[in-house]
C-alpha cells in the first residue's frame, strides 16, 4: 500500500487521489444474484481518479493460484453495475449492520470523495456510542455519485494478461527509492514473482525464500 498509488498512476497513466479506499464492501447479492444474501464481498482497494470520473478496484493476489474465476466474474459484474449501484448497497449494509461505527468511517471516505452526502450531526448520534434513531439518520444518507469502474490486479506474473500489473513491474517502481526498505522490498518482490506460494521452505527464523 505504500507504493500502490504511485504505481497505479506510472501504469495506468492517471492522476488518483491520495485517500484510496481499502476493503470495500460489495453487496453479495448486486453481483450474485442467483445466491440473495446480506453477506459482502470485498474489494482490497477502491482508487478515485482526480476529477472523479473513474475509479479503480485493485486486487492484490500475492499467489497467482489465488485468482479464481468466480472472483473474475464479481469484479466484472461490478464494473458493469458502476459506483453508483455499489454505493447505494453500501449504505444499506450500514443500516443492516450492527458496526455501525465501523461501517461510518467507510462512509465519510466515500462522502470525501463526492460519492455520499452525509446528514448533518449523523457522528454525533455514533459516538461515543449508537444512540436511539440512529436508523432515521442513516435513511437519510445520500449517494450523489457514481463513475465509471475499472478492474486492475496486482499479482505476481502477468503472463501477458490485460489489466495485470506483476510483481516485477511493480517492483522496478519500488527501486526508483533508494532507501533500505524499498530496496529489501523489491528484490522480494522479484523473488516472489518466480517462485510459487510455499515452493521453497521456510528458512530458520520464520522466513521464506528472498524475504
Amino acid at each position: 500500500a505504500l507504493y500502490l498509488r504511485e504505481v497505479l498512476e506510472a501504469e495506468l497513466g492517471v492522476r488518483l487521489d491520495p485517500r484510496l479506499i481499502p476493503e470495500l464492501p460489495i453487496r453479495r447479492d448486486l453481483v450474485f444474484p442467483e445466491a440473495p444474501s446480506k453477506r459482502s464481498v470485498k474489494v482490497d482497494y477502491a482508487a478515485f481518479e482526480q476529477g472523479r470520473d473513474r475509479v479503480w478496484f485493485v486486487e492484490l493476489k500475492t499467489d497467482a493460484a489465488s485468482r479464481r474465476e468466480t472472483q473474475d466474474a464479481y469484479l466484472e459484474r461490478a464494473k458493469g453495475l458502476g459506483l453508483r449501484a455499489i454505493a447505494e448497497g453500501v449504505r444499506d449494509i450500514l443500516g443492516a449492520t450492527s458496526a455501525h461505527q465501523k461501517y461510518f468511517h467507510l462512509a465519510a471516505r466515500l462522502a470525501d470523495h463526492g460519492v455520499f452526502e452525509l446528514p448533518d450531526g449523523l457522528a454525533s448520534q455514533l459516538y461515543p456510542k449508537p444512540r436511539r434513531g440512529l436508523e432515521r439518520e442513516l435513511r437519510k444518507i445520500r449517494v450523489l455519485r457514481g463513475a465509471e469502474i475499472e478492474v486492475v490486479y496486482v499479482q505476481p506474473r502477468s503472463d501477458g494478461a490485460a489489466g495485470v500489473i506483476d510483481f516485477a513491474t511493480f517492483a522496478r517502481h519500488v527501486e526508483r527509492h533508494d532507501d533500505p526498505l524499498s530496496r529489501r522490498f523489491a528484490r522480494s518482490l522479484r523473488t516472489w514473482g518466480t517462485i510459487d506460494a510455499g515452493a521453497v521452505p521456510p528458512r530458520e527464523g520464520g522466513a521464506t525464500g528472498d524475504g
